[in-house]
């Protein structure tokens, strides 16, 4: 499965990228500290403002322990 990240900011993948974080109660300074990104960053990515590439996306699911493919799985069953 590939999964697309269009250049346009993706409402679905900030929406879950943020649930995601909320499950695990980490706060986004947390998650940002430990995914190798700014604070600021993480909050327009989880807003919708920001397209992440790829590698940070990699980045923020590794940190949150969670597969590209449970990540693409999340995703088909939000569209």
């Amino acid at each position: 499965m590939f999964l697309h990240m269009p250049d346009q900011p993706d409402q679905a993948l900030a929406a879950l990228l943020k649930r995601l974080r909320e499950d695990r109660n980490v706060t986004q300074e947390q998650l940002a500290f430990d995914a190798g990104i700014t604070a600021s960053a993480l909050s327009r990515i989880e807003r919708g403002l920001n397209s992440p590439g790829w590698m940070t996306v990699k980045r923020i699911i590794d940190t949150l322990d969670v597969t590209l493919l449970e990540l693409a799985a999340d995703l088909e069953r939000m569209a």
